[in-house]
This record gives C-alpha cells, structure tokens and sequence, in this order.
C-alpha cells in the first residue's frame, strides 16, 4: 500500500488542508477563522469554542472570490448552481471546524514562538522581497490588499508557525529505520530483465460454450451491473462571442468620446509619500509630539519610539501610496499636512500615529495617443456587450413565441440547430457540459419536451438554448438483452481460467526440466523498473518474485487487461541512486507518512470533538 503511495503525490483532500494551513499566502487570506473577533451567533462551535457567521462568510467570500479568479469565465457556469454552493459551503465549514481543532490541540500543547522568529520570518519571506532583499513598501502593499495592521498579521503568522512547529513534530514521529528506508529506495528503483510470454485467449474463446441457465443465474445475481442510465436526445442553439464579433467595429468617433467620458480611468493616481511612528497609547504618542516640536529628527525618533518595529527601522517609511490604501482617518491627516510637516497624534484602531508627509505627486491624464489601444479595446468590448445581449434578448423572445422546435431563435443569429445523440447525465456532450444546463435537461421544465429553455448564460459572452426531444428514465435491461453481453463476458472469464492454468502448468514444467510448449514462446528480455509502474498488476507480480543466486524464476500472471502471461526473471540489479534522487525520495517518503499521521490526528480530533453546527445558519445560507 504504501509503494503505491510513491507513485504520485498525495492527493487527499484532507491532506492539502492541513499543508495549506503552514503556507504564509494561507495566513494572508485564509486564517481569519482562527482569530476573528467572536459574534453572538456562531456558524459551528467545536469543543465549545465558537466559530462565528462572520468567520464563516469571510472564508466563504474568499473562496469563492479564488475560485472565481482561477476559473475566469468558466466559472459562471457553475457559481449559480445548488451542487456547487453546496459543495463549498461544506468544504469551507469543514476548514474552519479543522483549523480550529489544530488551533485548540496546538495549545493543549502550549507550544510558543518567539518574536525574533515573528520578524525572522517576515523578513525572509519571498512575497515581502525585491531583488532578494526584504522591501518595507511591498510587505506594507500586502498588508494593506488584505486589510490588515503590522500587529495582525504577526498573531495570525504566530498561529501558523506553532502550527508549522506541530506539523515537524508529527514528522519526527513518523520515520523508517535507516535499513528499511535504504531497502525500500533499493526496491523502488531496482531493475528487474524479464522476457514475457503472452498466451493466446483466442483459442480458448473457441473452445468455451455457456449455458442459458448460466447466463440467467449471473444475471440474477448481477442486475445492478444491468441498469441502464435515465438518457436525454436534446438539440441546441449555441449563442457565442465569436457569433457577433465579426459584425461589430470601433470609429474614431467612438474612441474620442469615450475618452472624453472616462478620462478618470486613463489617468495616474494620486499618491503621497508617507511616514509615521505608532505608539500604544496617547501619552507616549504626546511625548513624541513635543519632542519633535523642540526639533527631534522624525526619524530618529521613530527609529527609537515606534511599536511598529518594521517600519521604524526605516524611520517611519511607508512608501509612495494611493487614496485609499490607508485607514480614512490616517489618510485624512496625511491630507491636512504640508509636505516635509507632520500631524498631530491621531487614533486609528486603537493605535496613535503621527503621520509626516515626504512627498506627493498630482494626477496626470495620459494623453489618447498612449492609451489608445486599451480605449479600443473597451470601446469594443462595450459594443460587443450590447450586441450580445440584445441578440440574446431576441432569441429569448423567439424561443418563448415558437415552442414548436428552435427554427425561429435559430434564425435570428444564422446559427444551425446542433442535434445529438442519446446521453446520460454523466456523459455529456462537451458542448452541453455545464452544471446549469444539465440541471435544466435532466430536471428542469424543459425536461419532459415540447418547449424551448431560456438562453442559459454558461461563460463570458455565451449562452445556450437547448430543447430535449426525447427522455427516457432509468431502468434495467431485461435478460434478453443483456444476454449477449452476459455470454461474451462469461466465455471470456472461462476462457481465461483455463488458460492461466495452462500458464501454472507451464511454469511447473520450466522450473522442473526447463521446457515449454511449443506454442508459447518467450518474448525480448525487458527491463522493469518498479518506480515506472508499466503494469500496475504485472508490476507488482514481477518485484514480488523471489529468484535464487545463478537461477531464473517464473510465474504466471494476469496484466491489468486481463490477458495471461508467463514471467522469466532473468536478473536483478540493485539500482544506482545518485545522491540527489535519494535526498528527493527520502523527503517525499518522510512527506507522505508525515501526512498520514496528520490526517490521522485530525480523525482522532474529530471523533473526540463536539461539533455542533448552526443548521439555522447553514440553511440559511441556501436560501
């Protein structure tokens, strides 16, 4: 089981969640459930610890805004369906019910991080560096993309960190002796030569008869494996971008006076340059203000008095910023003071600030002639937009008027009506496969046939009309026509018996005098490497096979397609793994047992835990 891991990365679900807890990008936008402020009502409570409705629609909000970035236009074919709510509805709940049994257990630990390694791991991270060196403008810029303050992000960075430290702890708890670890990297990278001979079904097949009675009684023991799946015949109008974007063109006209219009949009922001030293409270924030009035340097005193300690090793610095990027109150006061003049103390989030104006710089229009290619290209997609949905709009109204076929709505864009064959729900046509489609198909009005659905918007700018003109619901086949299907599969069943049989037989006669039949010849001596993983059910036959010093082995086998083979293991070389390789395999060895034991810490957190969910909540949400 557990080589079978080696052959691919972890793929659990619950596995991911628990590694993305540590990445620094998950602390950012994704650990809000940890520490948000506690409401009155609560999504979940676990162990009596409340996670809030507000906690809840943050993760919620996220998701679906990452999701929505990802996918790009594909995603509004799904965002609007049951299924998908749903499903991340579930997916976020369970995060947040995760998150806070690692967060409750990693106290019950009392594991600490210290404020050095706080700082330490700021300055080191990627996202806070330009040209490799920590930048306080880009770790500010982060901050302020995801609303938050210096002190914010250093709790929710302490709280991932004691997290980092619990995962390295189940790490080192979870490790193979150093001669099991070197005999499995043997294993997995050993060669093997083998030479393999294929016997034919072919004969056999000839050779099997099978019974009506047998054929009745796989039946009745099997009618599952004979349900036929509810199947739909629809045709379809498709309404696309590229059905109108020949048609549409931009003027001169057009471009100046949407420049003209939206000069805003083709404009540099105004920015100022700022700095500040933040104090805990409004004495020590007075104090400053008065030294400052007798001629202390700002930024010395910044250096020596400021709480935020990475700005204030830079004398304040803030960078160059846009309107908006600061709390309105700091803002506010930067706009009052004259450049090279500072405030007087203010209060923002329960911190005091007196904030100095380095420098500022106005707006500027760009002049047409550098923008002109993006004005064109709004322009046009304005144009696109309007064309798209009136044409939209009028082939609703033809679909709605003429419910006898699609002919009408189909007229109106010059499309031809697309036609396809039976399906089920699972098998789509590629065309068709978007959830709000199939759900209209499947179980929508137009389910039964005799109408015309709505235009369905599945993507950016593309919407399809779709009328179902046959529907028949689930069933099983009967006996009579199943049995050709049944006999086929059972003569072939027989037949393969018969001939593995034959391969043991033959593989007793090898290993007793070396002969074989004269109908079964050995092919090319091959190379397997267990790593390659060819075969999964020949692999694992071939590096199982146990062969003497000086003496071939041999074995009789099935491939994964359930043809009959005999394996000669000819030799076994022990592989020669460079250094590199090894290093890589030990650390994906480690990873993976590693993940098994945090997946089984949080089954075990689970079974022991109190959830309680809002249901209250949570149906509300589907409303």
């Amino acid at each position: 089981m557990f080589m079978e891991k080696m052959h691919h990365a972890s793929n659990s679900g619950m596995a991911k969640a628990i590694m993305a807890l540590i990445a620094v990008s998950f602390v950012i936008t994704g650990m809000y459930g940890y520490l948000g402020a506690t409401a009155d009502t609560s999504a979940v409570k676990v162990n009596g610890e409340e996670v809030s409705q507000q906690q809840f629609q943050q993760q919620y909000n996220d998701e679906y805004q990452r999701m929505s970035n990802q996918l790009g236009a594909e995603f509004a074919a799904v965002a609007d369906t049951p299924e998908f709510n749903q499903g991340l509805r579930t997916n976020v709940l369970n995060r947040l019910i995760d998150q806070q049994l690692l967060s409750q257990y990693v106290a019950d630990l009392h594991l600490t991080v210290s404020d050095d390694r706080i700082k330490q791991e700021i300055v080191q991270t990627p996202m806070f560096q330009i040209d490799g060196k920590f930048s306080n403008d880009a770790y500010q810029q982060v901050l302020r993309n995801n609303g938050m303050t210096a002190d914010m992000y250093a709790q929710y960075l302490r709280e991932a960190l004691r997290l980092e430290q619990l995962q390295s702890g189940l790490a080192e708890t979870e490790f193979l002796l150093p001669k099991t670890q070197a005999d499995f990297a043997q294993l997995f990278f050993q060669q093997r030569q083998v030479r393999l001979a294929h016997l034919s079904l072919a004969d056999e097949l000839n050779k099997q008869t099978v019974t009506e009675q047998e054929v009745a009684d796989y039946y009745n023991a099997n009618k599952s494996a004979f349900i036929v799946p509810e199947l739909v015949k629809v045709q379809y109008v498709d309404l696309t971008k590229a059905t109108i974007e020949k048609s549409v063109s931009v003027t001169d006209t057009e471009i100046q006076q949407y420049y003209q219009d939206n000069k805003d949009q083709f404009s540099t922001q105004a920015q100022q340059h700022l700095a500040h030293i933040q104090f805990a409270n409004e004495k020590d924030a007075l104090d400053a203000y008065e030294a400052l009035q007798q001629g202390e340097d700002f930024a010395t005193l910044a250096k020596a008095k400021s709480t935020d300690k990475l700005t204030g090793e830079k004398g304040g610095d803030l960078g160059w910023l846009n309107n908006g990027d600061l709390p309105k109150a700091f803002e506010d006061a930067a706009t009052l003071v004259d450049v090279g003049k500072y405030s007087t103390p203010i209060n923002v989030d329960g911190n005091y600030h007196i904030v100095k104006v380095e420098d500022r710089k106005a707006a500027t229009v760009l002049p047409l002639e550098q923008v002109k290619d993006k004005v064109v290209a709004q322009v046009r997609q304005e144009l696109l937009n309007t064309q798209f949905y009136t044409l939209e709009k009028k082939v609703a109204e033809k679909a709605f008027e003429d419910q006898g076929s699609l002919k009408s709505a189909a007229a109106v864009i010059g499309a031809d009506i697309q036609e396809t064959d039976y399906f089920p729900r699972n098998a789509l046509p590629k065309a068709l496969n978007f959830p709000v489609v199939i759900s209209a198909i499947f179980d929508g009005e137009i389910s039964q046939g005799n109408m015309n659905s709505e235009p369905m918007n599945v993507g950016d700018q593309h919407s399809i009309v779709v009328r179902v003109l046959d529907h028949k619901a689930q069933g099983t086949k009967t006996l009579d026509e199943a049995k050709a299907e049944i006999s086929t599969f059972l003569t072939r069943q027989k037949a393969e018996q018969a001939v593995l049989a034959q391969a043991e037989h033959a593989v007793k006669a090898l290993n007793e005098n070396g002969t074989l039949p004269d109908n079964v010849k050995f092919g090319e001596q091959e190379t397997w490497v267990y790593a390659e993983n060819k075969d999964p059910a020949l692999n694992d036959v071939i590096f199982a096979m146990k062969a003497d010093a000086g003496k071939k082995a041999y074995q009789a086998a099935k491939t994964n397609s359930g043809d009959v083979v005999i394996v000669a293991l000819d030799n076994i070389e022990n592989a020669q793994i460079e250094e590199a390789v090894r290093r890589q395999f030990d650390l994906q060895v480690a990873r993976n047992k590693a993940t098994d034991g945090q997946v089984n810490l949080l089954k075990s957190l689970r079974a022991k835990a109190k959830i309680e969910i809002n249901e209250d909540f949570m149906k509300q949400q589907t409303e």
